[in-house]
C-alpha cells in the first residue's frame, strides 16, 4: 500500500490539470492601444452617447496584457459605468444594447471592479448594475466569469 503522506497533491491542482490547448491563444494588447482606445470612450462620454462608450469599453478586453494595462483598462470601463449611472437613469436599456459577449465582459469588469477602493467606494453603484444584469441576463454570465480562464 502506498503512504499517503507522500501522495504529490499539486498534481491535482486546475492549471496542472488544464490542458494548455484548451486556453484559447490570444494577441497580446499593447498599453498604447488602451491609451487610444480609453480616449475614445471619453469622447463618446462627453458627446453624451453612453452605450456607444459602454459597448467600445466591452468590445475587446485586453486579456492578455500587462497588469498595468489591464488595470487602465478597467479603470477606463469603472469611469464608463459611473458616468452612465450619474448621467442616465435606464440601466436595463443600456444592458439590453449589449451583445452577449459584451454583457460576460461587464460582469467580468463589474467583478474586478468590486475588489478595488474605488469600487468598494462605490459599491451600491456595481451593485445596481450587476443587478441589472443579472436580471436581464439570467446567472449565464456570472457561471461564464467563474469558468473563465482569461482575466481581464
Amino acid at each position: 500500500m502506498e503512504d499517503w503522506r507522500r501522495i504529490d497533491i499539486d498534481q491535482f491542482d486546475g492549471d496542472h490539470l488544464t490542458p494548455q490547448e484548451l486556453i484559447p491563444e490570444l494577441p497580446e494588447t499593447s498599453h498604447d492601444e488602451i491609451v487610444a482606445l480609453s480616449k475614445q470612450i471619453r469622447s463618446a462620454l462627453t458627446s453624451g452617447q453612453f452605450s456607444e462608450a459602454l459597448a467600445l469599453a466591452l468590445d475587446s478586453p485586453p486579456y492578455n496584457a500587462s497588469d498595468a494595462t489591464k488595470s487602465l483598462h478597467s479603470d477606463t470601463v469603472f469611469e464608463t459605468l459611473c458616468s452612465i449611472k450619474n448621467n442616465r437613469s435606464d440601466l436595463s436599456g443600456i444592458i439590453k444594447q449589449l451583445s452577449p459577449s459584451q454583457q460576460d465582459n461587464l460582469v467580468k469588469y463589474l467583478y474586478r471592479n468590486m475588489a478595488t477602493p474605488a469600487g468598494a467606494k462605490q459599491g451600491g453603484l456595481l451593485l445596481n448594475w450587476f443587478e441589472k444584469t443579472v436580471e436581464i441576463t439570467g446567472l449565464g454570465p456570472v457561471v461564464r466569469y467563474m469558468s473563465d480562464r482569461r482575466t481581464v
